[in-house]
């Protein structure tokens, strides 16, 4: 049997890699910092992308459902495009703000859309199974041209601070090109209204008790990561990391997280997703309690390994558990709310954990971080007392 939709992985791989900074990662937020922004300011900016990434996650789920996974994916990579172009020629908070936001709302149409996608086309050549496993070399691949573009980027930023922001807007206008030519299966959509539509998705995500402890606690847990991974560089600055290393520690935690999505399939056989949520929580609250407790470098670097590796886990189990139990009729859709969630959640902490960086520093801001990781822990032990998927 040919595989029709074979040649949509690396064309999806090509979208999911400009979804994300690549050649920025290292620099973005001192980028800000060198223009003149405080850590209010930046936090606020950061906040605004999960914001309207949060803001655009059930809208951008329906539309790509009713109207098209690809048609979404294009429509994303525009938005995505015009705010790196404001993000790359920034002079001040405003332009930031607005780049920032408008890329935002573009992952908000690209999220969900492209796992999805991914699904759908394996199921039509018959080989969904499969997805978790793809989907893990997807990120592993992505990672690795990451830690390529992450360290020149870094490196070209000692030569020009803008060149590195340059090169990703057209690193993202070449993503765009190429998922123009990804293919999409037919699919049977089941008749209903926006608002019946939104009505069954809801219904499933939040009131279908044991798949929805696991969907909400999954994107509540994994926020933790998000919004701890936004402070890494301020971190690195405060202990004294020279900013040339910057690409270079991020790429080394992109090469973490790359083995940790290449082995969610084998991790999963031993690890089920609630065992993962409570080894995730525990984890991220415990070692940043611990990380309060040392100065030193090669030590902070460890614990950030294990986050990243933690982080690569998440996107192939989590997709993978709501993949393998929503319709495609609302595939997406049930994908982007959990986004949401997960956005929302990191919007909110990154605008306390600006505030409190402010005030009384990075190191407390880290231990707020880590008793809320802890409480959401609690919280979700105490919510189950066997998870088993509905």
């Amino acid at each position: 049997m040919k595989k029709q939709f074979k040649s949509n992985t690396w064309k999806i791989a090509c979208s999911m890699i400009a979804t994300d900074s690549t050649f920025t990662i290292g620099v973005f937020v001192i980028f800000m910092i060198f223009i003149g922004l405080p850590l209010s300011e930046i936090s606020i900016v950061l906040s605004s992308y999960l914001i309207f990434s949060s803001i655009g996650q059930i809208p951008s789920g329906i539309f790509a459902d009713r109207y098209g996974y690809k048609t979404s994916l294009i429509i994303g990579s525009v938005f995505f495009l015009i705010g790196t172009i404001f993000f790359a020629i920034a002079q001040n908070f405003t332009h930031f703000l607005i780049g920032y936001s408008l890329m935002g709302f573009g992952s908000a149409m690209k999220q969900g859309a492209d796992h999805a996608l991914l699904f759908e086309g394996l199921k039509a050549d018959g080989e969904e199974s499969k997805f978790k496993k793809i989907a893990g070399k997807i990120d592993l691949f992505t990672s690795i041209f990451w830690v390529v573009t992450s360290i020149l980027g870094g490196l070209l930023y000692t030569i020009s601070e803008r060149l590195p922001f340059y090169l990703e807007v057209l690193l993202v206008a070449i993503c765009l090109v190429i998922i123009v030519f990804a293919k999409e299966p037919e699919r049977v959509f089941e008749k209903s209204t926006v608002i019946a539509q939104i009505k069954n998705s809801l219904k499933q995500a939040f009131k279908t008790p044991n798949f929805s402890k696991i969907f909400i606690f999954s994107a509540i847990i994994g926020s933790i990561a998000l919004t701890t991974l936004q402070y890494l560089q301020p971190l690195y600055k405060s202990i004294g990391i020279n900013e040339i290393y910057f690409g270079i520690l991020a790429s080394g935690a992109f090469i973490v997280r790359g083995l940790g999505a290449s082995l969610a399939e084998k991790v999963g056989k031993v690890f089920e997703i609630d065992k993962y949520i409570v080894l995730h929580a525990s984890v991220f609250g415990l070692f940043l309690i611990f990380m309060q407790k040392t100065e030193s470098i090669f030590f902070i670097i460890s614990i950030i390994g294990v986050f990243y590796f933690l982080r690569g886990l998440y996107s192939p189990t989590v997709s993978t558990f709501i993949n393998e139990k929503v319709s495609s009729s609302n595939r997406a859709t049930m994908l982007s709310i959990n986004s949401q969630v997960l956005t929302l959640v990191s919007s909110i902490s990154l605008i306390f954990g600006g505030v409190i960086a402010d005030k009384y520093g990075l190191s407390t801001t880290f231990f707020a971080i880590s008793v809320a990781s802890l409480v959401f822990l609690i919280l979700y032990v105490l919510s189950l007392r066997t998870v088993k998927a509905d």
